[in-house]
């Protein structure tokens, strides 16, 4: 940022910090522990709204209670690990926010303010922290009120910088005016974001200057391993780096049992930037800031449910409507369209933690983009959905294909191919135009074309599934396909592209149903490696599950036929599948409450969870109701809708899966969600709102469009 919007402050680069004062300095254990992420599932999530500029590029996390990842300029650049208090009473009592408080995290309303109230476990001392972002700046204000049950308590504040999406070679600096961090950047960095390459500053500013500072390696001389056994700072160091660093500062708390004060996290391009960004948002009372950043959200809100006013669902649902302004959270303010899959670094099965590395959720997958444009458009959006499609079409491959996924500057991550992938954006064009969203013109019709061309160069088989794990002949993927060159014929009047589907159309048994397995006869496989059911192919599990019979693994994919209009609900080898599918036998299906829905692993023998076992994904509970919806069974469908909200953590949040499904005789009680599970999921808020919307018209709304 050149210009502090909304205060028309001009900042002058000369002002830039130079690196002398982030130099090496003293204290111990140098370069500290390696870094490891905060939890996966996050409790709450926040950003600006802004339709149209990017005054604000700052997202937060909270995670057990604290602030956990900042990302600056965009959602795929952490700068931030986590950010917690400290208390002591100087001799002989600490305690952390994170591991000695009981907390609650919520949102205080549809303005999206997040609120974090808690104790600590022995009663000493209350809070209250109101975190929302500065409308007008890269700026994270964070408002505290203690409550003091114990005299001479002291306060300290721990911030774990996390620059450049990495804990390594960090810097840090600290004044009494503030807690300050970098990281020495190497240029064009291969693999990554160019926008990581670029230098960033992170300050800390608070409404009262520290009483003291502290600089240190995490793990050794930080903050919290001194004040854990010496109960106030000892470690005086106000410069260290390069390393895994932790930056402290002592808040002066007075002797009023009541006190409140004030922290503003600020971005820049050097020290001086970053910390006037921060000053001159404390300058600004906080609840002014608040009523801002409310604004935003209300606004959004209005405007939707102004564009699609005849539905019911979207004035009626707080959870549909909450789920829109999470999809939206996750839009870069730059990158128009540019909507990562979660501001969250999953860790499971392995740990609960992972280690550093930059690439986690918040990436782009071209299939979970397509999902969120499609819930985006189903809650009345008519802008976010368009820039997706123009987003994906500057992204595209010039073999008409898509990356896996990558930056949200186009840079590939993972190089694997995903036929779904090219599929879908196809599909995303043949929506927009016959809903009347958008007209395609040439470059859009020309993108259409590369596409379907790849598709039929490279179809029907896939080198990897919507899971990311197996590649063959998959049933999920093949709808994708079909249906894409079907919309692709209708946008081009180039019959070619319908001819293949039809003839692949009636390939789809001869590749994927299994005549005889485990099951019976006449179903639908997870996958066959080679299109032959008939020929039993041993598989490799994923994630150590082991090796099966081809024949013996099932999945949903085969309602992705009847989403996409490749076959009927009624169609007996669907039917017959799906009484496999929901039967607990299959080791796929749960029931889930005294409402008869059901929750879905990914996969029979699905291993990817916490402990080894599958979790229950509540996406597929909206896929499972979006088939209901087309079987007519409306009573199910609504069923399924309940169990995907039910999934939901208790600030609404949906996660990628559960560890369990909700007890049937225990229905007001929500599923458990493991720390390592991304959350919240893109997707998954996508189906709520998609389901919300077919339920309400009795036929699926992202079913494939192309003409009026």
């Amino acid at each position: 940022m050149k210009v502090l919007a909304g205060f028309g402050l001009i900042l002058s680069a000369t002002l830039a910090l130079t690196s002398q004062h982030f130099a090496h300095a003293e204290p111990g254990g140098a370069p500290g522990l390696p870094h490891r992420w905060a939890p996966a599932m996050k409790q709450a999530i926040g950003t600006a709204y802004e339709a149209s500029t990017a005054s604000s590029p700052v997202w937060f996390t909270l995670a057990q209670g604290i602030l956990t990842e900042v990302f600056y300029p965009s959602p795929d650049q952490v700068q931030v690990g986590d950010l917690q208090f400290l208390v002591t009473d100087g001799h002989g009592f600490f305690s952390d926010q994170k591991g000695d408080c009981t907390s609650q995290v919520n949102y205080l309303d549809e303005g999206m303010t997040v609120v974090v109230t808690g104790q600590e476990k022995m009663g000493r001392y209350s809070y209250e922290q109101e975190i929302v972002a500065d409308s007008a700046a890269p700026v994270v204000r964070i408002k505290t009120t203690f409550h003091w049950n114990q005299p001479g308590l002291r306060l300290f504040t721990l911030f774990k910088p996390a620059i450049n999406n990495t804990g390594a070679q960090n810097l840090a600096s600290a004044s009494e005016d503030g807690l300050f961090a970098t990281k020495n950047v190497s240029p064009n960095r291969s693999g990554s974001n160019v926008r990581s390459s670029s230098q960033v500053y992170a300050a800390l500013v608070p409404s009262i200057p520290f009483v003291s500072v502290s600089t240190g390696y995490v793990g050794y001389s930080d903050g919290f391993q001194d004040l854990s056994k010496n109960f106030h700072i000892t470690v005086t160091d106000r410069q260290a780096g390069p390393g895994n660093i932790a930056l402290t500062g002592e808040v002066p708390i007075g002797n009023n049992p009541d006190f409140t004060f004030e922290l503003a996290l600020a971005f820049g391009e050097n020290r001086s930037e970053a910390q006037t960004y921060a000053q001159t948002s404390l300058q600004v009372p906080f609840e002014s800031v608040k009523a801002d950043y409310e604004g935003g959200w209300h606004g959004y809100l209005n405007e939707l449910e102004t564009n699609i006013s005849d539905k019911r669902f979207f004035s009626e649902s707080t959870f549909a409507r909450r789920s829109a302004q999470i999809i939206r959270m996750h839009e870069d303010k730059v990158e128009h369209g540019a909507i990562v899959a979660s501001l969250s670094n999953p860790a499971v099965p392995e740990s609960d933690n992972a280690m550093d590395g930059s690439g986690g959720y918040h990436l782009v997958w071209p299939r979970d983009l397509y999902h969120a444009a499609m819930g985006l458009m189903a809650a009345g959006d008519i802008h976010a959905p368009v820039d997706v499609l123009h987003y994906l079409e500057k992204n595209q491959k010039s073999d008409g294909s898509w990356s896996q996924n990558f930056w949200i500057d186009g840079t590939p991550y993972w190089r694997g191919l995903q036929m779904d992938e090219v599929s879908f954006p196809i599909l995303l064009a043949g929506q927009l135009q016959s809903r009347g969203l958008y007209r395609l013109d040439g470059s859009d019709l020309d993108s259409v074309k590369r596409a379907a061309s790849f598709i039929i160069s490279h179809g029907p088989s896939t080198q990897e599934d919507r899971w990311e794990e197996i590649g063959g002949y998959l049933p999920d993927t093949i709808a994708a396909e079909v249906a894409a060159l079907k919309v692709a014929t209708t946008l081009t009047q180039d019959s070619s592209y319908a001819s293949v589907a039809n003839q692949w159309q009636s390939f789809i048994e001869r590749w994927t149903l299994a005549p005889q397995g485990k099951w019976g006869k006449n179903y639908y496989m997870r996958v066959s490696p080679h299109g032959t059911p008939e020929n039993p192919e041993p598989i490799q599990i994923a994630n150590g599950g082991g090796q099966a019979d081809a024949t013996d693994i099932l999945d949903g994919g085969f309602l992705n036929l009847v989403r996409m209009g490749i076959r009927s609900a009624q169609d007996p080898r669907i039917v017959t599948t799906l009484q496999i599918y929901d039967n607990p036998d299959s080791g796929i299906a749960a029931a889930a409450d005294r409402t008869n829905g059901l929750t879905y692993r990914r996969y029979s023998l699905d291993s990817y969870g916490e402990g080894r076992v599958g979790g229950y994904w509540p996406l597929l509970a909206g896929e499972r109701g979006h088939y209901s919806v087309l079987a007519g069974d409306m009573d199910q469908a609504r069923a399924q809708l309940y169990i995907v909200e039910k999934s939901a953590i208790e600030s609404g949040l949906l996660p990628e899966q559960t560890i369990s499904a909700p007890s049937p005789d225990q229905s007001d009680g929500q599923s458990e969600v493991g720390l390592g599970v991304a959350c919240p999921l893109v997707w998954a808020h996508a189906e709520d709102i998609l389901l919300h919307r077919s339920i309400e018209e009795g036929n699926v709304f992202d079913s494939p469009r192309a003409g009026p």
